[in-house]
């Protein structure tokens, strides 16, 4: 029962606030009681009603007394019908309004207003700061005739609002909580069947922590996680008036009984709901309506955000059909596949398992020229604090950046395998359906490409949406007329068999045509050409991108993410944070686990040793390197399937699992040998989704298949209906089995070990091939260029094999013999001594994962000299390097590490190694003071054999470079130093004198490109002029190689512009175009006038149309 306060108005006497619900018969005779003044009968009645209230209107009746507002103009005002006219009133107050919050209401009660047929608009009046006894009132004639208005005549009565705003809080919260106690068997009942939307937006309104929304998805059946909510609400009043505001906005979700309770319970709570399933608009409020929003306006929830678009859909068929295809969305969203057993239940359950995702506008300089993991590391390297990438909303994908921007209409989406793009659509039509976001669009469809691959001859739109959204057959027509509030969501465009760069333009949701028409029609913008379309793709699709207004990418998980995804997979915040810590700890574990499917193997592989906080689950370490992960997730998951197969349920969740036993994998044999084929050579012809037909001539049935593993889908079928499909659950899982199968595959031989790594590695054909099955069908398939998507499965390889040495794949397979590890080793020595970039990166990693110290302490010492430059590391890549270089002593003649992107993290996973290097290439690295500090801790060393040591392009400071100079009063063996462009400004140069009169080795001092003033170079000259065997670099006019090497660096950002994100490219080119313009050739050569200015031109060219620039 919702109840309200009226003041009531009383001539010549004090009276109190009267309570009138407009639902309740008995509190109507209150009212009319009390106007009719009874006397105390109606305060006896009400008590009876509430005595709560009861007691609280007794205590106001004698210092509730209405001010009166009258008329105040020299002569009487007219009035025309209809007109709303401004008149001048003054008003009269007894002593006891003069206090309180000094706000006031002045309006004219309804039942006069009946009379005298005008009203005066209602309107607050703040006098906290003064009070004005003459004001401004409007007054609106009612009536078909003109009215008059007479001098002092009475136009409205004055509240102060402190007094009936008590009275209304205590109705409502008194009321609101008996009538949902009264009604929680009703509520229960009606609420049962989808208490997810209740649920999600009391935790959207911060009414229901996290911890308190998940324990509730928790339960099982739904009818509990409704009595658990009922349980929660009705503890508090607050609370409860949360809960009955958000059954208001979310009833059309449920039954009619309960829009009919909450209709008669708590009328004027009835607001009009938001998006597509918005009410017809209410008629015009009543004076006391309005004075309700107005003085509870800081504590009203809103429903309708500012300026979001409403939509004006009207029709009955038109509301039920929207309602059931919410319906349906929302059903098929709560549990995720493909994970059954293999965590904890609660992380198979939408809501809980999604993790915000990091979004970015999309780089479109990337090259396809390697694997996708790999150039999804490469772009999260070069994200740094001061690139100030924006970070988008999933739900403001189709916002825009600012007012004055268009909407986005046509959005791109890309992101590697296992980022979350499917996920993240999941989430788009999720958070549709449950009215949290997208309020702009009336109607959400998606669609995934890869199952429009199977439909065959002509086909409209409104055919494949009745197939793939049946609650929309019928209403799609009307829906179209305005497609401008339609969201059409195509996930998977790099699965999409047909090019749509080009083809026939349909117009028309009707008209048939091939599949692909259809799908390049709606993007290129002829099919519902207002509607929203938001695609979603692997990086490096072949098409057009003119079309999109929007282009992101999905980055995955930050830290931040990860420590969520975590304490929302394991659901105990201190497991979840030694997981969490262990996994930053670790190299290997860290640099995966920012792609959140990677996230959930680990946590997966994880479990097992960290379930039981107390003491440990097992007794074997946790795994370390990617192969072990990847083992671990496949023991737990068929360690689930056989205990479920047998029954087995007493030690399914607290058995330890390290790896699988012979048992089980000799159980299993079948099925994983013919699943690593499938896997293997899928890889190689690049085929990812397929018919039980084609399982089927590998070899096993499709019945038997791990959903853990490989994913099943229903597509319809040209001709065949609804057929199930299958593909891996991930990229990774495939490759994993690829070079599980390979490695069950291998003989004793060595020579086909070898002749096999040459193939994967680097596409090198054998001139004489051995005799081998897996080799001569590899052949026929394997390019020069594919070994660059090999490389995870290389390294998959090499862990696998390690496993088969130990004997760990017993019942598989058997062991090999320990004495191929010579040959292997050979063979690393052979390729690594001349490998480069990538290459020699894959190959330090092989080496990682096949974890023998035999081997690496053989190849090691080899290693003389590492080019990594340009090639992109995050921390796992420099961990891997440090590890494989520590088993060796020797001095590195060059260690290029030039515009990787390591940054500090990265620098201190290679320490150890930096004092080995002879040539230390560490430019345009994002490093700062601290890495000046660690070098110069290096240069101090007795064991340091650093000659020479490039910092350019590194911020590292006055400060920093402070640390370098004091460094070099002790050194013995740096003859070069280069810290162009790092920052350096005039006190950076403080100590360099005394430091340099005790350095004997140093020849050549590089220092341009920074802020320094005449007398700083003045301070070179003298330092040079006192060492003469010390050739000090402080301008472009000093030498024309150096001006020269600028030349080819601008060139080099020309070419590859992702390096202005890499580093701090823009500051460093300002800065040198500074400096050029400080320059005076003079009469300096022809060439070295000409070869500025062209440095000059091509710096301002490029500061003009880089966007990191701008």
């Amino acid at each position: 029962m919702e109840l309200e306060a009226l003041i009531c108005p009383a001539a010549k006497k004090v009276c109190a606030p009267i309570i009138f619900g407009t639902n309740a018969k008995m509190v109507q005779d209150v009212f009319r009681a009390y106007l009719t003044e009874v006397g105390d009968v109606s305060l006896d009645r009400l008590m009876e009603v509430s005595p709560v209230l009861g007691k609280e209107c007794r205590r106001l009746a004698l210092a509730t007394k209405p001010g009166l507002c009258h008329y105040s103009g020299t002569e009487p005002a007219f009035v025309k019908p209809g007109e709303t006219k401004t008149l001048r009133a003054i008003a009269s107050m007894h002593h006891e309004m003069l206090g309180g919050t000094g706000q006031y209401l002045i309006e004219s009660l309804p039942e006069e207003d009946q009379k005298k047929g005008w009203t005066l608009i209602p309107e607050i009046k703040d006098w906290r700061k003064r009070w004005c006894r003459s004001f401004p009132v409007m007054v609106q004639n009612l009536t078909p005739t003109e009215i008059r208005i007479d001098r002092h005549q009475k136009i409205g009565v004055i509240h102060l609002l402190d007094q009936v705003s008590s009275i209304m809080s205590m109705s409502r919260d008194a009321e609101c909580l008996h009538q949902v106690k009264a009604s929680r068997l009703k509520l229960t009942d009606w609420l049962e069947n989808n208490p997810l939307v209740v649920l999600r937006w009391l935790h959207a309104d911060g009414i229901l922590p996290q911890d308190k929304y998940f324990f509730l998805l928790d339960r099982n059946p739904q009818r509990n996680q409704v009595i658990s909510l009922l349980e929660t609400v009705t503890q508090d009043a607050e609370i409860c008036k949360a809960f009955v505001h958000v059954l208001q906005q979310v009833q059309e979700y449920y039954c009619p009984d309960l829009h009919n309770w909450l209709k008669d319970n708590f009328p004027v709570y009835i607001k009009e709901s938001t998006g597509p399933m918005e009410k017809e608009k209410t008629s015009r409020r009543s004076a006391l309506g309005w004075f309700k929003k107005k003085i509870t306006k800081e504590n009203t929830y809103k429903c309708n955000p500012k300026g979001q678009k409403r939509n004006s859909i009207t029709t009955s068929h038109l509301k039920e059909s929207l309602r059931n295809h919410k319906h349906s969305l929302l059903k098929q969203n709560v549990k995720v596949q493909g994970n059954i057993g293999t965590s904890c239940t609660s992380c198979e359950i939408f809501e809980i398992q999604y993790t915000e995702l990091f979004i970015t506008d999309e780089d479109q300089n990337e090259a396809p020229n390697q694997h996708e993991y790999f150039t999804l590391a490469n772009r999260r390297a070069r994200i740094y604090e001061h690139n100030k990438h924006k970070k988008i909303k999933l739900t403001d994908l189709i916002s825009p950046n600012n007012p004055e921007c268009r909407e986005p209409r046509k959005v791109l989406i890309t992101g590697i395998a296992g980022i979350g793009k499917s996920f993240a659509v999941r989430r788009m039509m999720h958070e549709w359906a449950m009215g949290m976001a997208f309020k702009n669009v009336s109607c959400a469809m998606n669609f995934a490409l890869r199952e429009l691959n199977l439909i065959e001859g002509p086909v409209s739109f409104l055919d494949l949406v009745t197939r793939n959204h049946i609650h929309l057959q019928g209403v799609l027509e009307e829906l179209c007329k305005d497609p401008t509030d339609l969201l059409v969501i195509l996930d998977g465009l790099d699965e999409f068999k047909h090019p749509i760069n080009k083809g026939k333009k349909v117009d028309t949701i009707t008209e048939r045509v091939p599949i692909q028409d259809l799908v390049y029609s709606l993007i290129n913008g002829t099919l519902l050409s207002r509607a929203f379309v938001v695609v979603t793709s692997r990086p490096h699709t072949t098409t057009s991108l003119v079309m999109f207004d929007r282009k992101v990418v999905i980055l995955g998980f930050d830290e931040k993410h990860v420590n969520n995804f975590c304490l929302r997979f394991f659901r105990n915040s201190e497991l979840s944070e030694k997981v969490y810590q262990y996994i930053m700890q670790n190299d290997n574990l860290s640099g995966l686990s920012f792609i959140p499917l990677y996230c959930f193997i680990i946590c997966t592989a994880l479990k097992g040793f960290f379930s039981n906080i107390s003491e440990p689950c097992s007794t074997g370490k946790p795994p370390q390197t990617m192969t072990e992960v990847y083992s671990c997730y496949l023991c737990t998951t068929m360690h689930h399937r056989t205990n479920k197969e047998t029954s087995k349920t007493n030690n399914t969740e607290q058995e330890s699992i390290v790896l699988c036993t012979e048992a089980t994998l000799a159980e299993m044999k079948g099925i994983l040998c013919q699943l690593g084929k499938l896997a293997y050579y899928s890889l190689l012809n690049n085929k990812i989704l397929f018919y039980g037909e084609d399982l089927k001539r590998f070899g096993f049935d499709p019945s038997q298949l791990p959903d853990s593993f490989m994913n099943r889908i229903f597509v319809h079928v040209e001709g065949k209906g609804p057929t199930e499909m299958f593909s891996f659950f991930h990229m990774t899982i495939q490759e994993y089995f690829a070079a599980l199968h390979c490695v069950i595959c291998m003989s004793p031989d060595p020579k086909e070990l070898i002749q096999c790594l040459d193939l994967w590695c680097f596409g090198n054909h054998p001139q004489e091939p051995v005799q081998s099955q897996l080799l001569s069908s590899s052949m026929k398939i394997i390019t020069a260029k594919q070994w660059e998507n090999l490389e995870i499965f290389s390294r998959f390889f090499m862990g696998i094999l390690s496993n088969r040495i130990e004997g760990k794949l017993k019942g598989l397979v058997d062991c090999l013999s320990a004495d191929i590890l010579g040959p292997l080793a050979k063979w690393f020595k052979g390729k690594i001594k001349y490998a480069v970039n990538r290459r020699l990166l894959n190959l330090l990693h092989c080496l990682r994962e096949l974890q023998r110290n035999t081997v690496v302490e053989e190849v090691a010492p080899d290693i003389d000299e590492v080019n990594l430059f340009k090639v992109i590391l995050n921390p796992a890549d420099c961990a891997t390097l440090c590890y494989v270089l520590q088993h060796s002593t020797t001095r590195l003649k060059i260690l290029n590490l030039g515009y990787t992107n390591i940054g500090m993290q990265g620098l201190r996973r290679l320490q150890p190694l930096l004092h080995r290097c002879q040539t230390l290439h560490l430019r345009y690295n994002s490093l700062g003071k601290d890495a000046a500090i660690m070098e110069a801790d290096v240069l101090k060393s007795s064991t340091c054999q650093v000659k020479c040591l490039l910092m350019c392009g590194n911020h590292i400071g006055s400060e920093g470079v402070q640390h370098l100079w004091e460094a070099l009063s002790s050194n013995q063996t740096l003859e070069e130093l280069y810290v162009d462009i790092t920052g350096i400004t005039d006190s950076g140069l403080d100590n360099l004198l005394p430091c340099l009169t005790k350095n004997t080795t140093l020849r050549l001092l590089t220092i341009v490109g920074n802020n320094l003033s005449e007398r700083s170079k003045q301070l070179l000259v003298t330092v040079q002029r006192q060492k003469p065997t010390l050739k000090i670099l402080s301008s472009f006019l000093s030498d024309m190689g150096l001006l020269q090497a600028y030349l080819d660096w601008v060139q080099d950002l020309k070419e590859d512009p992702q390096q202005m994100e890499s580093a701090k490219n823009a500051d460093a080119l300002r800065n040198v175009l500074a400096e050029l313009g400080k320059e005076d050739p003079g009469k300096k050569d022809k060439d070295l006038i000409e070869r500025i200015e062209k440095l000059k031109f091509e710096i301002s060219r490029i500061l003009q149309t880089s966007p990191v620039a701008q």
